[in-house]
């Protein structure tokens, strides 16, 4: 090691290596400031490609509720079945379908008035689409001894159809959205309006046809897990989305509206958490509702052999395995329908016995 042999020296050697410290260290801090620096621009170029294939995955999503053989293309139901439904539930999907051109119409079928507080919740909800954005033409409470507020309360399908129905007719339909058959919550009035919908929606496939019917979609039920990841369930809904003409998947486009909804609905104030920590608070999912017996539901054509004029035995074998594919339609899905409700069930019970 260089030893300096004056003060001078000394000096010299102590300002070159501080000069080449200092240098040094200017190095490596430019250095290390390159690489933050690309870093941060992966992580923006990395959130940008997922929100920009999210908005895309969205408006294909948008585009299969547009497409519809009928006319008056972009007016969408929304068929709920207490007031704040709107707004726990479906938020996603009302800002979403607003954003892009939408007209959105909301059908409640109770005025929330289990516990004597009808009148109240029906002036919340008028305050609450206000803040949704919809219009008050475009909103219809009801109050009907036939179909009242309460989880033991059993809807009569064919009544709730009717409905349906008129008011599709009345506004000059072509979509509808509503629960599924699970409920999201598992609650009756819930499962009633999916009832109600599917039915009318099977009824006119079997009157019209299903080309001259409106659409039907419903929310999907999540499992427990997925519903509180809030908006980390963004990319799995992301993938449920991605799922061919049979899903669509909506992003929450106004938080601030949304908070201002739910900030309406003063007496539900004990489920406000529920917007802050479930995953329908930022994105919705959907399924097409098919009619209950889909293809068997419809008239069944002619066969050949029965315009040919065949035999009256090989017309009854023809007729008989028609009617057995039919009734192995419908007991399917009964089927379906029976486990979901027996889902349900357990899971309630679950949360009873902890």
């Amino acid at each position: 090691m260089f030893l300096p042999e004056t003060s001078k020296q000394a000096e010299q050697q102590e300002a070159t290596w501080g000069a080449g410290g200092g240098g040094l260290f200017r190095c490596r801090q430019r250095c290390q400031d390159s690489a933050g620096g690309r870093r941060r621009v992966i992580i923006a170029s990395l959130l940008a490609l997922c929100v920009g294939s999210l908005l895309l995955l969205e408006s294909g999503s948008v585009g299969r509720l547009a497409e519809s053989p009928i006319s008056n293309p972009g007016r969408v139901l929304l068929v709920t079945a207490h007031p704040d439904d709107e707004v726990i539930f479906f938020s996603s999907t009302i800002t979403a379908l607003h954003a892009s051109g939408f007209q959105v119409f909301l059908l409640c079928l109770t005025n929330g008035d289990a516990h004597g507080l009808g009148g109240v919740r029906e002036s919340e909800l008028r305050a609450a689409a206000k803040a949704l954005q919809i219009d008050s033409a475009h909103l219809s409470i009801l109050n009907d001894s036939r179909i009242q507020d309460g989880h033991h309360e059993e809807w009569e399908t064919e009544y709730v159809a009717g409905v349906v129905r008129k008011e599709v007719r009345r506004l000059l339909i072509n979509t509808i959205i509503t629960f599924d058959p699970a409920g999201v919550t598992g609650h009756k009035n819930h499962k009633g309006c999916h009832d109600g919908v599917r039915q009318y929606v099977t009824e006119c496939a079997r009157e019209k046809g299903s080309r001259q019917c409106p659409e039907a979609w419903s929310l999907t039920t999540t499992d427990d897990m997925r519903t509180h990841l809030s908006f980390f369930d963004i990319v799995p809904s992301a993938i449920d989305g991605k799922r061919g003409n049979e899903s669509a998947m909506f992003l929450n486009h106004d938080l601030v509206s949304m908070f201002k909804a739910m900030a309406a609905h003063k007496s539900q104030s004990r489920w406000w958490r529920h917007v802050l920590l479930t995953r329908y608070t930022f994105v919705n999912t959907l399924q097409r509702v098919q009619p209950l017996l889909t293809d068997w539901a419809l008239p069944l054509p002619v066969p050949a052999a029965l315009e040919s004029g065949s035999n009256s035995d090989s017309n009854a074998d023809i007729y008989t395995g028609a009617a057995a594919s039919a009734g192995a339609a419908a007991k399917r899905d009964m089927f379906m329908a029976r486990m979901s409700r027996r889902v349900m069930r357990n899971r309630k019970s679950r949360r009873n016995i902890r």
